[in-house]
């Protein structure tokens, strides 16, 4: 059961900018079929799977956060799917706490004038927040809109520090592509889910497009890296931005159909993750 707890927020100052983290997807390959021989990361990933549900209903490890599809108000047109899209996933953050939260309309981003400062307690505090579906200028067909809306969730690492926190595989896979701020990983088993990391360190990073990677495996360090503009370095606040995208066509229970690249609500999967990873799963490899 999902469970709904509330925190208060405080606000602190600084100063920094924001730009939208929103970039079309890349086309994915499907990942080599794998050897016959179960790896320990496999036999994880397997056992996370099948016990995510009683490990986050157990109590083990409850955090505070708002539920699912519950956008900051005026933030955007949300969306109404629901489904966990990427169960039995590692938490793509090596450390904990992480705070799951709006980048644009928390302070520091520029929905939030008022205070400018990334760095602001708020910020670093439950309850984590929904942002997938926020106004933002990517093609989204899963927002209630079906057009357009932020494609991801935004977390925030554990302190307001770049370059400090790792950001892990959510699945054994391989590396789909990787850009001047962007890894991508496609799983390696079915239903091949996308996993797609922005603002990354690139000098960071420790993997490479083609790469076979595990269950936790390092594979950057978060920053506020926005890549290149005209030759320029961009910059964001720091956080993760993370994406899940189905590799092939799905239909809903409605009937709709997912084309291959979709993206899909991550909050779910990730709320699961978080509280396997309070309780003490998928340690970082590397």
């Amino acid at each position: 059961m999902i469970r709904m707890l509330f925190a208060v927020a405080v606000i602190g100052f600084a100063a920094i900018s924001l730009w939208a983290c929103d970039s079309p997807p890349e086309p994915a390959p499907v990942p080599e079929v794998g050897t016959e021989t179960e790896t320990a990361s496999e036999a994880a990933s397997e056992i996370a799977h099948e016990t995510s549900s009683e490990v986050a209903s157990s109590g083990a490890a409850p955090f505070p956060y708002d539920p699912p599809t519950q956008l900051i108000a005026g933030s955007g047109p949300s969306y109404t799917n629901t489904k966990n899209w990427a169960p039995g996933i590692c938490f793509p953050l090596a450390d904990t706490p992480s705070y799951a939260n709006s980048q644009v309309w928390k302070p520091g981003g520029y929905e939030r004038p008022d205070n400018p400062s990334q760095c602001a307690p708020e910020n670093y505090a439950y309850p984590w927040q929904d942002n997938f579906c926020e106004t933002r200028t990517g093609s989204n067909v899963m927002c209630k809109t079906g057009t357009k809306g932020h494609q991801g969730q935004d977390i925030r690492p554990k302190t307001c520090k770049t370059n400090t926190y790792w950001a892990v595989a959510a699945e054994d896979g391989v590396v789909t592509n990787v850009a001047s701020m962007t890894v991508a990983i496609t799983g390696k088993s079915p239903p091949y889910r996308i996993y797609r990391y922005l603002h990354m360190q690139s000098s960071t990073l420790k993997v490479a497009y083609g790469d076979h990677v595990v269950r936790g495996q390092k594979l950057g360090l978060v920053s506020n890296n926005l890549g290149l503009k005209n030759g320029v370095q961009q910059y964001t606040t720091i956080h993760m931005h993370f994406e899940v995208r189905v590799a092939q066509a799905e239909t809903l229970p409605d009937g709709t159909v997912l084309s291959a690249n979709t993206f899909v609500p991550p909050y779910v999967a990730l709320v699961d993750a978080y509280e396997r990873k309070l309780g003490g799963d998928c340690p970082p490899i590397g």
